[in-house]
């Protein structure tokens, strides 16, 4: 009867194990399957943020639960720590997937996550490192290439960042950050129709996308595309009606096409968000003598 009772208790204990990882799996599932890229909010976001940060806070809680359960399991630190980097808790992602990589050195997951957050932190050489230990494993992650790049653009090295990013979108033609990224590059070499094609294949990934409507929009400026980059202009500024910087570049246009009224208002919105802003206050008086008859 002894024997039965420790038997029966063994198996409950792996069931118990079980099914919390069936639970954390289920919750990163559901992670996966809603999405942030509707860029235009409604809620409160002090409300949005406090709901967010409840719910990962659960989930840490969550992992942390089946480590107890399964401490010698590195898969679970790697949950754990792209949880953490998922929060911005740099120190304490690097933490748990340095515990990841100690259990399995060969899990090229951990390595680059630990990279993101290495970089993340400013510290590039140690995020350097793990990209390049990462892709030695697996030289076909897209996701590492992507990474690296962004490494190799913020240091400036953009030849190498665009070697990478080819590499990225070759091993995953569905990238939409490699391909924005890569047309940013590009703007930088004055490469503007390479940047637009980028650009639109990203916006075609994801079509409500700011980022890659007001980049594309730069470039068809710089094209002197102008009714192009005013119809990108206006559904980023749709989505995102205090852009700056969008703003200024529609208010240009306007002033291109003698539509002097809707650049006045365009200035008068920049100084509605940023009263000290003195390139606004300038353009607007400006502006101003030249519609006045």
């Amino acid at each position: 009867m002894g024997y039965q009772l420790v038997t029966l208790q063994k198996i409950y204990n792996k069931l118990k194990i079980v099914l919390n990882k069936l639970i954390v799996l289920l919750i990163f599932l559901l992670i996966s399957c809603s999405t942030t890229d509707n860029i235009v909010v409604k809620n409160n976001p002090s409300k949005t943020n406090l709901l967010k940060s409840t719910f990962t806070d659960n989930n840490i809680l969550s992992i942390k639960s089946v480590i107890a359960e399964d401490p010698n399991n590195s898969e679970l630190y790697t949950l754990l720590g792209n949880q953490y980097l998922n929060n911005e808790d740099f120190e304490n992602a690097i933490y748990n997937l340095t515990i990841a990589i100690d259990s399995n050195n060969n899990s090229f997951e951990s390595y680059n996550s630990r990279g993101r957050a290495y970089f993340l932190l400013g510290k590039f050489d140690e995020a350097l490192q793990d990209y390049n230990t990462s892709l030695n494993i697996e030289p076909k992650s897209s996701v590492v290439y992507l990474n690296r790049a962004s490494y190799y653009s913020q240091k400036g090295k953009y030849k190498l960042a665009l070697k990478d990013l080819n590499s990225s979108i070759e091993y995953n033609s569905n990238n939409f950050s490699a391909y924005e990224l890569r047309g940013k590059i590009y703007q930088r070499y004055n490469m503007h129709l390479d940047a637009i094609q980028d650009f639109d294949l990203a916006i075609s990934l994801k079509p409500n996308n700011a980022s890659s409507l007001y980049y594309r929009a730069v470039s068809y400026n710089e094209l002197s595309r102008f009714y192009h980059a005013l119809d990108d202009l206006n559904q980023v500024l749709y989505i995102d009606p205090n852009l700056t910087q969008a703003l200024f570049i529609r208010a240009d246009i306007h002033k291109r096409f003698n539509n002097l009224e809707e650049a006045i208002i365009d200035y008068q919105q920049i100084l509605k968000n940023e009263k000290n802003n003195t390139k606004a206050k300038k353009e607007l008086i400006k502006t101003r003598r030249i519609k006045k008859p």
